[in-house]
């Protein structure tokens, strides 16, 4: 995950109610302000226009985030990302990066002021749509407010702001504009503590209990796309069966190969957004897993598919790298966090910081490809393969039943993981058991691509399959990780104080027992996914 200074981590930490009356409220705060020992300072109502944008293909919403321009009267404009965050009885927690803007040089076209912001908001916005951001942007709904702002303070501090919202919020041509009454409560960024946060949250307690608060239910942004009738989703046209979901009780192999290279190519994509803004390793995570399947969908069903689709498959590795390299470093770090509380290795600092560069370096070399014309042309032509569906009226190959082709296709994987996993010992090389876990992961997913037909045999068998997986990626991680310690030592003396690369042979050598520690545990998960185990599935199977 790449990270951000203090000023974008912002945490919006705010309640928000709905209510029938805001005179109502308002002069309860207004009674309220002359007892007790919070201080309400009452500004002058103004109003506001909230413009929420998004592409076409809700790049913005999923990458997890809502994009508003604000436009109040007598102040300057400004842009806000927003995640979704959490909500619980009317509690909701989210981050908030903000960016004034300049209306006035771009001619008073908000589009036009976000996509030339050259700050957190304007640089998030052109990682996450790429080169063409200044076409993409479209104006979902406004939202225009009358709100009256409260300021609450404690011995001069400022602990909050008080929100009375009036909002009317345009609907389609058909329906009347939605309108309807809040109250937030958020907390300052300036004194977010735990007192202040208890203090604030009592605060709120007795207001609703004497105004009969509601928790809101839903965001300005849900029901503004609600009120225009919009429903984000990303649905490109691959052809169908969309997914092995959707699939008839006897498919061909063909249609089976289809429809799991459509589920995962389509997964991808729904991750492209949010690895493009570099702040989710387990986006990262999960584009790199589709990836995986679709060139184990490509290689298992090659002789039911077009030639030419292995091309695609020799691309799709080309973009595996892109993320490797990426997600190599975010479970490092992950795990270099986690030991850094630790005392003895308080000098990971360097270390990490060190790596957080390399991470950040990633990062760019990943956006350079999702934005360049290779990853572009992959794109166009893997979805024109998909809804093409060109082999579903070429052979007769294609045309077999799937019951009739899994179970043979099912049992290579399966001998060819046996014939290396019963030759490995606790005293094997690493590579071996990197090549065991390849072994593993074109099973288990040729298992999965299967699901439909056996759901229940496959359902029973995949966990000790998985765990056979994991184990075997946890102990491919220690050993990259100890050689990257190693290649950090020797070639990063010049950048690392001597503390450092102590704490790296530290690092080293804790890697090093945890891949001890797996191997004596593999003997144990590698015999779970033989036997009965597995005959029970080949019955089901055959």
């Amino acid at each position: 995950m790449v990270p951000t200074d203090t000023a974008e981590r912002q945490q919006e930490i705010e309640w928000q109610f709905d209510i029938d009356d805001l005179d109502a409220v308002e002069s309860w705060l207004r009674e309220r302000a002359q007892a007790g020992d919070l201080q309400l300072r009452f500004d002058a109502p103004k109003e506001h226009v909230d413009r929420y944008y998004d592409t076409p293909d809700w790049r913005l919403f999923r990458a997890g985030y809502v994009l508003r321009v604000r436009q109040v009267e007598g102040e300057p404009a400004e842009a806000t990302l927003k995640s979704f965050g959490t909500r619980k009885d009317g509690l909701r927690r989210r981050r908030e990066i903000n960016e004034p803007l300049s209306l006035k040089r771009a001619g008073g076209d908000p589009i036009q002021s976000v996509i030339r912001a050259r700050g957190p908001v304007g640089r998030r916005l052109k990682a996450v749509m790429g080169k063409r951001a200044a076409h993409m942007l479209r104006r979902l709904f406004d939202a225009r407010t009358r709100r009256q702002r409260i300021g609450v303070y404690q011995d001069g501090a400022r602990l909050a702001e008080i929100a009375l919202d009036d909002v009317f919020i345009a609907a389609d041509l058909r329906r009347e504009p939605t309108h309807f009454q809040r109250v937030e409560v958020e907390l300052s960024s300036d004194g977010a503590s735990n007192d202040a946060l208890d203090a604030m949250a009592a605060f709120v307690a007795e207001m609703r209990a004497a105004r009969r608060l509601r928790p809101a239910a839903d965001s300005k942004f849900e029901l503004g796309l609600r009120a225009q009738r919009l429903r984000p989703a990303f649905t490109p046209d691959l052809g169908q069966p969309r997914d092995v979901g959707h699939l008839s009780d006897d498919p061909s192999i063909s249609k089976l190969a289809y429809a799991a290279l459509r589920e995962h190519f389509a997964r991808l994509l729904a991750r492209e957004p949010a690895v493009r803004l570099g702040e989710d390793s387990e986006a990262v995570h999960q584009a790199r897993v589709a990836t995986r399947r679709l060139r184990a969908a490509l290689s298992l069903f090659r002789d039911y598919l077009p030639s030419a689709a292995q091309h695609l498959r020799d691309e799709l590795r080309w973009v595996a790298r892109l993320l490797g390299e990426a997600r190599d470093l975010d479970v490092q770090l992950a795990r270099l966090a986690e030991w850094r509380a630790d005392d003895a290795l308080h000098a990971l600092d360097d270390v990490i910081a060190l790596l957080t560069r390399r991470r950040e370096q990633a990062q760019v070399k990943l956006l350079r490809g999702l934005n360049s014309a290779r990853y572009e042309r992959l794109v166009a032509e893997f979805t024109g393969f998909l809804r093409d569906d060109a082999c579903l009226d070429a052979s007769e190959q294609c045309m077999k039943p799937a019951r009739a082709e899994m179970p043979g296709l099912i049992r290579r994987r399966y001998d060819k993981l046996r014939k290396l996993g019963d030759a490995v010992a606790q005293d094997s090389s690493p590579s071996e058991y990197h090549a065991l876990r390849i072994r593993c992961k074109r099973l288990r997913y040729a298992l999965e691509f299967a699901s439909p037909l056996y759901r229940k045999a496959i359902r029973a068998y995949l966990p000790r399959l998985t765990a056979l997986q994991d184990l075997l990626g946890l102990l491919q991680d220690a050993h990259v990780a100890i050689e990257e310690m190693r290649r950090l030592s020797l070639t990063s003396q010049h950048e690392l104080p001597a503390q450092a690369i102590f704490a790296l042979g530290e690092v080293s050598q804790r890697y090093a027992q945890q891949a001890e520690a797996l191997r004596a545990e593999f003997p144990k998960v590698y015999r779970r996914i033989k036997g009965k185990a597995w005959k029970k599935l080949w019955r089901a199977l055959e």
